[in-house]
């Protein structure tokens, strides 16, 4: 359930403090979700509250007073927690509130004042609560009780003296007639104790109050004193069935042992002892812990994990004809290693894996029988170089150029173009650093020769369309760039495009177009146009970066125009001459633009 959970912290000391003065508000809208949370301190640590009642004192600005009982949510860590009534959160404005503990060994103390707010809500603005009273203790409702008794006398005199001032208003005997007979209504009123009025407890506030006779305060106070336990209340009743009848320890007795590290065991002890060696590998007297003097080894060591071993001549799988013992070693279940030596002092290692059903069994050879085996390798002069050959060998090529199968090897994704070593390369170029064309995903070719002090030249090709540069990495790693070879293909294989036209421009008796041969934009072509006006455009990436004005001649008539090359690409004639202008019928065009 949600609640509007505001939290205080007291600290219980005998040192002057003021109330305190909370930043909490609440409004009358509150119902059931105004909540109180507390935490009470003392010397520093939890004020210990299993054997204690506290009560919250409500004091609102109305004057209404509620003596409430709080709820203990946690009793070793002095931790509690209240929810105002419907009842208390209808009274608007400031409350003084005070939090009191009272122990079961009859000690008290107060322990702190604190305030806060309850603002009416706008949907609450015509309640008017009437003052009211709540006491969850009988001393302080008998009290509360001949407190509305005598505010009750006071009254009723304050109606005499209103009543005495007839006479200063009427001195006919009428009016002294009147008066005395209502003094008389009046003193028989006051006399009256049955409560003429019918006046009901609930209007007194005291609606929860039976109508039984209550014990004299003589009988209360030696009923409060007497410690003997008069209604034989039990352990069990009181949730203390499973308490010894014994001295406790009290609250620094207990947090003095609660913090002796020597009696108890920290979670790091903790953690080392549970991460230790939990599984024996010998007997608790230090020999083999498994012995065997019949089955097999595996089914005796196949499920066991790291352990020690001995087994007579009859184990099935021994290798040996006598007894022996020996270690395993498992670094997972199912799989296991190791070794073992008979009583002759001859050795195996043995192993096997998950998915085998017999342990294999390896001789281990002796210093003597080994090194017969080494002396006959070392005769064997087949297996064996010569120091010419090993000259020979040692002065041939060292570093390779390829892959062992004498094919290119692949660059790593990466791999930068200017570092590599000598050698016959190849990748796909966006994959690679420093390739002749940014982010080209063809594969490329790399031929490098390293040279001294840093010098080496690099030949690329891509693979497609047989298009290749050279670099050279200077002195100390200086790199001079990339150079495209210009073969015939780039001069005769010229692609003509044709110019889109506008503002009423067309094609004559050639189609306008242009090319893009080396350095030069070429224009051809036969046109009708206007002039002074945009009559088409070519990419602004093909035309010089400060464009160009090319001379045209003209058809119909002798004479010759203007055609001007915007920077951005647009074309526009202008500055006709002839004899005739108006027989001018068209433009022909023929003419190289330089570029940049």
């Amino acid at each position: 359930m949600p609640y509007k959970d505001e939290s205080l912290t007291f600290t219980i000391n005998g040192r002057r403090k003021s109330p305190v003065q909370t930043n909490i508000q609440y409004t009358t809208q509150d119902k059931g979700t105004a909540k109180l949370s507390f935490q009470l301190m003392k010397d520093g640590v939890p004020l210990p509250l299993s054997a204690a009642v506290v009560k919250l004192v409500l004091l609102m600005s109305d004057g209404s007073r509620f003596v409430r009982d709080i709820e203990i949510i946690d009793k070793l860590n002095g931790r509690l927690i209240y929810v105002l009534s419907d009842e208390e959160i209808r009274h608007v404005g400031t409350v003084q509130a005070e939090l009191d503990v009272s122990y079961t060994n009859q000690q008290a103390m107060s322990i702190h004042e604190f305030s806060f707010e309850i603002k009416k809500a706008l949907i609450d603005t015509d309640i008017l609560p009437s003052v009211e009273y709540y006491i969850d203790d009988f001393e302080s409702l008998k009290h509360k009780i001949n407190e509305l008794y005598n505010e009750t006398i006071q009254t009723v005199e304050e109606l005499r003296k209103k009543f005495e001032d007839l006479e200063n208003i009427e001195t006919k005997d009428g009016a002294q007639k009147k008066a005395a007979a209502v003094q008389s209504n009046l003193d028989t009123h006051i006399n009256n104790k049955s409560n003429p009025h019918g006046v009901t407890k609930n209007q007194l506030g005291l609606g929860n109050v039976e109508n039984v006779k209550q014990a004299s305060k003589a009988e209360f106070d030696s009923h409060v004193d007497d410690t003997s336990n008069p209604h034989k209340v039990t352990a069990d009743q009181v949730g203390l069935g499973n308490v010894d009848n014994v001295k406790q320890a009290d609250f620094y007795e207990f947090r003095a042992h609660n913090l002796n590290g020597e009696r108890h065991v920290s979670k790091n002890d903790k953690d080392k002892w549970n991460a230790s060696q939990l599984f024996k590998i010998t007997a608790d007297n230090g020999t083999q812990k498994i012995n065997l003097t019949s089955g097999s080894f595996y089914d005796s060591l196949k499920d066991v994990g790291t352990v020690s071993f001995y087994g007579t001549n009859a184990v099935t799988d021994n290798p040996s004809e006598t007894s022996l013992r020996g270690m395993q070693i498992v670094g997972q279940p199912g799989i296991g290693n190791g070794y073992a030596v008979d009583v002759r002092g001859n050795a195996w290692w043995f192993y096997y894996n998950a998915n085998q059903s017999a342990i294999n069994w390896f001789p281990i050879e002796s210093t003597a029988g080994v090194q017969s085996k080494v002396d006959a390798h070392a005769k064997d002069s087949k297996i064996h170089i010569t120091s010419t050959e090993r000259d020979k060998w040692n002065g041939g090529q060292l570093a390779k150029l390829t892959k062992d199968d004498g094919k290119r090897t692949q660059l790593a994704n990466g791999a930068d173009i200017l570092a590599l070593s000598s050698g016959f390369y190849f990748a796909s170029g966006s994959l690679v650093k420093n390739n002749p064309v940014e982010n080209d995903g063809s594969w490329f070719n790399y031929d490098v020769i390293e040279g001294d002090t840093g010098r080496k030249t690099i030949i690329a090709w891509r693979s497609y369309d047989n298009v290749m540069w050279h670099g050279t990495v200077h002195t100390n790693g200086i790199f001079k760039g990339w150079k495209r070879l210009i073969t015939d293909a780039d001069f005769e294989n010229v692609v003509w495009q044709n110019i889109p036209l506008k503002n009423g421009a067309a094609n004559g008796d050639r189609p306008f177009q242009y090319a893009v041969w080396g350095k030069l934009l070429l224009l051809r072509g036969h046109i009708t146009a206007p002039r002074e006006v945009i009559i088409g455009n070519v990419p602004k990436s093909v035309v010089p970066s400060n464009g160009d004005v090319v001379a045209v001649t003209t058809s119909g008539i002798t004479g010759y125009c203007k055609l001007v090359v915007y920077p951005n690409g647009e074309l526009m004639l202008t500055g006709l001459q002839s004899n005739d202008n108006s027989a001018v019928t068209g433009y022909h065009i023929s003419a190289p633009v330089f570029l940049d």
